[in-house]
């Protein structure tokens, strides 16, 4: 399943800032959709989309394609796969990038 939140340094790299400043803005301006669950602050995605002037649906298509091409620069040269071996190792790559978030 897809988050709808993020932590706060992802939120803040996202935006382009440190985590401090991101927290100061949001204290500063009382910006809305930011939690603090156990100890730790949750962005939704629908205020990060708000903040850069997007939709949620562009702001998560942008996550994903980064968090592939992260995958993709991580997979060695010399690992070629063919047919549904590919397949596999690139859904198994997609559940490993969905469940760090």
């Amino acid at each position: 399943m897809i988050r709808l939140a993020m932590d706060l340094k992802s939120s803040a790299e996202i935006l382009g800032t440190q985590p401090e400043v991101f927290l100061e803005l949001v204290e500063r301006e009382h910006i809305g959709g930011i939690i603090k669950l156990d100890d730790q602050w949750r962005v939704s995605i629908f205020t990060l989309a708000r903040l850069l002037d997007t939709t949620p649906e562009v702001l998560l298509e942008l996550i994903e394609d980064y968090a592939l091409g992260q995958m993709i620069e991580e997979v060695e040269d010399d690992e070629w796969f063919k047919g549904q071996e590919g397949w596999q190792v690139y859904q198994d790559y997609l559940a490993e990038a969905e469940a760090s978030e």
